[in-house]
């Protein structure tokens, strides 16, 4: 036995972790300069306007990220050689891979602008493969992510025309929804279309989420235009079957930060259903139990109810100089039993926030954790952090968080990255993207 097979046997004892086939250099991204994008994450989405879809000027950040990947590792559907790096310990645990879905536009005078959804290793960010939508479709806007590397993808064809010197998104398609597996090694299955109804053209995608087991997707949508009508469809993939919840007159089946899908979420059981309603300035979270009869959304029950301030410059008061919770973006635990998010807790006199990651009883709605709290004087943050994954009871998360160590500049903003947290300890990913220059989030 090799020196080296001696250390990975070594590694796979200590961590009970498989080593994951890779070998491309981690993506390394230069400090992060000023406050970057984040804050357009606290805004609304323009009406009209799809949640995934920025200015062109952001796209053309995002495909300056990429090029660099691209031009370490080409296109591919497979996936790459073995890299005997020893995993990081703190990262047990989470699932192996995570999907990012990312620009690779050539700037704003081109006439098809398209994504890629590039498949990285957790423990290192390392790039596994890089996929591009099956044609007709031209761009990914959406992924969902399950148990045992089950992921879909929500996809559609963007017709671009052509004004002045630049050209600006037209006609869109109907949204097609496509399934790839990633096994334990790192091989890539190739994009199959499910066999799901696809969504018409001139609908809003506001939500995606699969069950744990992969089972059953949910997908939240509305009809652009006034009398477009909130809706979830959720699919039994195995079998084709299909019910549809709607709420007529409601508010739309939307999250707080745009572009993550994390407006729907679900319980390990296969049937309890968390989805997220933003209701003038409240962010409400429901349970809807998709076993029951019926087919209006009205009949799910609020498990959380919080203030959402929906803009950086307005700040919800009514007169009170008290505390006022902000939720942004909300995961209902696998196992039922609670919905985490990011909060921002705000006092006006003096002029303090803390931001953290709040757990709330899914029975009682009140809460029952707060994990890294982080303490501002002086300033309201420019800035989010948000939960991206959740373990079974809510222990460990995959979140968007601030760096360790770092202060707030006079702003309000600060760098943000991905991290793992467990507790209050947390560990920030090896190499992972920089945030600030994608417009949607991994999916875990």
């Amino acid at each position: 036995m090799s020196l080296l097979e001696d250390r990975v046997r070594r590694a796979l004892r200590e961590t009970a972790e498989e080593i994951t086939p890779l070998n491309v250099p981690p993506l390394r991204l230069p400090p992060r300069g000023g406050r970057g994008s984040g804050a357009s994450r606290l805004r609304s989405r323009p009406a009209g306007w799809p949640g995934w879809l920025t200015p062109l000027a952001a796209a053309a950040a995002v495909a300056a990220v990429l090029a660099a990947t691209l031009a370490l590792t080409g296109t591919l559907s497979g996936h790459r050689p073995a890299d005997r790096g020893r995993p990081v310990k703190t990262l047990r645990g989470l699932p192996r891979f995570y999907i990012v879905l990312a620009d690779t536009g050539g700037g704003a005078g081109q006439r098809a602008w398209r994504q890629q959804a590039v498949v990285r290793a957790t423990a290192t960010s390392q790039v596994v493969a890089m996929l591009t939508p099956p044609q007709p479709d031209n761009a990914f806007l959406m992924v969902a992510a399950a148990g045992g590397g089950r992921y879909v993808l929500a996809a559609q064809r963007i017709e671009f025309k052509r004004v002045g010197h630049g050209s600006i998104p037209g006609h869109r398609s109907a949204i097609r929804f496509y399934q790839v597996r990633i096994g334990s090694s790192g091989q890539v299955s190739p994009l199959r279309l499910l066999p799901v109804p696809a969504l018409p053209s001139g609908t809003y995608l506001d939500g995606l989420a699969l069950t744990p087991d992969g089972r059953k997707l949910a997908v939240a949508s509305q009809a652009a235009g006034p009398g477009g009508v909130p809706e979830i469809q959720v699919d039994t993939l195995a079998t084709g079957a299909r019910r549809v919840w709607t709420w007529p007159g409601g508010q739309p089946v939307r999250e707080s930060t745009g572009g993550t899908g994390s407006a729907v979420s679900w319980a390990a059981d296969d049937r309890t259903l968390a989805f997220q309603r933003l209701v003038g300035s409240q962010i409400q979270v429901r349970l809807l139990d998709t076993a029951a009869p019926g087919s209006s959304l009205a009949a799910s029950r609020v498990a959380v109810s919080r203030y959402w301030d929906g803009s950086v410059n307005s700040r919800f008061r009514h007169g009170r100089a008290v505390n006022d919770i902000m939720m942004f973006g909300t995961l209902l635990t696998p196992d039922g039993s609670k919905i985490v998010c990011a909060t921002d807790t705000e006092t006006q006199r003096p002029q303090t926030d803390e931001l953290a990651f709040t757990e709330f009883s899914a029975r009682t709605g009140k809460v029952v954790a707060q994990l890294g709290r982080w303490r501002i004087t002086g300033h309201w943050p420019t800035e989010i952090q948000e939960v991206l994954w959740t373990n079974a009871d809510g222990s460990t998360l995959l979140v968007v968080a601030h760096q360790p160590g770092v202060t707030v500049d006079s702003q309000g903003g600060f760098p943000i990255q991905f991290g793992v947290l467990r507790g209050n300890r947390y560990t920030p990913l090896p190499g992972a993207p920089n945030p600030d220059k994608l417009d949607v989030w991994p999916a875990w």
